[in-house]
């Protein structure tokens, strides 16, 4: 059960530098360059979920990894489900959901991330 909890601390400690990075670039697109909700959620997006994966791979789940990396198939798999998500939320959220927007991302890359480390078929070579 230790191992859980140090995963899910690690996961937390990433998720949320990646969650404030989504957060700050969200804001900065937004309100300081009058970028509509969609793009500057996409772009927030796209920036946090490269700091996650980095953070995930390096930090939370390397002993599921063994050394190795999660293969193009996974994180391109990871990438779409969480681009689409985050597209969608940009486009759907109103003005006082914004906040929440790199919430659902965060969410969904720790239950992926968790089945893909552990999968044979999603490790790199």
């Amino acid at each position: 059960m230790r191992p859980f909890k140090h995963r899910i601390a690690r996961f937390g400690a990433v998720g949320i530098v990646s969650t404030a990075v989504h957060a700050a670039i969200l804001i900065i697109l937004k309100v300081g360059l009058q970028l509509s909700t969609g793009p500057a959620n996409l772009i927030g997006f796209l920036v946090a979920f490269s700091v996650s994966m980095a953070g995930q791979q390096r930090f939370t789940f390397s002993d599921r990894l063994q050394g190795r990396r999660i293969n193009t198939i996974g994180l391109t798999i990871l990438f779409l489900i969480n681009a689409l998500a985050a597209l969608l939320l940009g486009r759907l959220a109103t003005a006082g959901w914004v906040v929440m927007l790199p919430i659902l991302p965060a969410v969904i890359n720790y239950a992926l991330l968790y089945i893909f480390t552990g999968s044979a078929i999603f490790r790199g070579r």
